[in-house]
């Protein structure tokens, strides 16, 4: 990937407009898109959302997800730190975070396949310092990534793999000194679920274990997504749900409705299709 490395570092802003091509001729044809095609429009038929137009534009967020990881990869860090999405000014649940922080709680905040997590993950630089960054698999691939993010936005971040015996252990320490963790939670990739919560109108495996966790440690989840609007990428930030007081059943199925909501309205953008088929699959008949 040697133009790859040469487009970004001396044309970064034209590289975001070409970087995709390049993915999309390198992955487009291979098994795992393929894969990834056809249970994204099986999923889309299922939830009443398909259509010729939304199925292609969801088959190309993956190229698009592989030309961010290759921005980010070769990218000087003052170019991935303008990356950030927009916060809306006077975003209500957004300065209910600051305020809520400012007073010593802990914080899950769900990321999503809406946008790139890694971009997301930028505008979280006026709100902490320290993140512990929990990923699905064996976190090494992309733990190059996030170092240049926490260089880019000042945030000393530390990556889990979800699968590591020690991650629930992790996870409770970080919330338990008022620290803050990040994770999708428009998903979920563990063998044995122990909650199911409707998800575009069908049950479907949810990370209850997760909300255990922040419960022990009364913490407040939100979840977020990057939304693109008016050819600007936007953080969307969904109502804070509270854990002190919040079943985990219910913080389960708030956030699934949230995120349901903009998959309604953003079908596609949303890249999480392939896994809600699964996830949809793993509940109980």
């Amino acid at each position: 990937m040697k133009f790859a490395r040469f487009l970004v570092q001396y044309s970064p802003h034209l590289s975001r407009h070409i970087l995709p091509y390049i993915a999309a001729y390198k992955f487009y044809n291979s098994v795992e898109q393929r894969n990834y095609q056809c249970e994204s429009e099986e999923a889309l038929r299922e939830s009443g959302l398909y259509s010729k137009l939304v199925a292609h534009e969801v088959g190309m967020l993956r190229m698009k997800f592989v030309a961010d990881q290759m921005f980010l990869e070769y990218a000087k860090v003052t170019n991935v730190a303008a990356l950030v999405p927009a916060v809306a000014e006077g975003d209500a649940n957004f300065l209910a975070i600051r305020q809520q922080i400012a007073i010593g709680r802990p914080f899950l905040f769900g990321c999503s396949y809406f946008g790139c997590m890694f971009f997301v993950l930028l505008a979280l630089k006026d709100l902490v310092s320290d993140l512990l960054i929990v990923t699905a698999g064996d976190p090494t691939p992309s733990i190059r990534l996030f170092k240049k993010i926490g260089e880019a936005s000042g945030i000393n971040i530390n990556v889990v793999g979800a699968t590591e015996n020690v991650v629930a252990l992790q996870i409770l320490r970080q919330l338990k000194r008022g620290g803050a963790v990040a994770t999708m939670l428009d998903c979920f990739y563990a063998t044995n679920p122990c909650l199911y919560t409707d998800f575009l109108g069908k049950p479907a495996a949810s990370p209850g274990t997760l909300y255990g966790l922040g419960q022990r440690a009364n913490a407040i989840v939100v979840p977020t997504a990057s939304i693109q609007r008016g050819g600007e990428q936007t953080l969307d930030v969904g109502e804070l749900i509270d854990l002190q007081s919040t079943s985990i059943e219910e913080a389960s199925q708030r956030v699934n409705d949230y995120f349901s909501n903009l998959v309604r309205t953003y079908p596609d953008q949303w890249m999480g299709w392939q896994n809600l088929l699964t996830r949809w699959d793993m509940a109980p008949i």
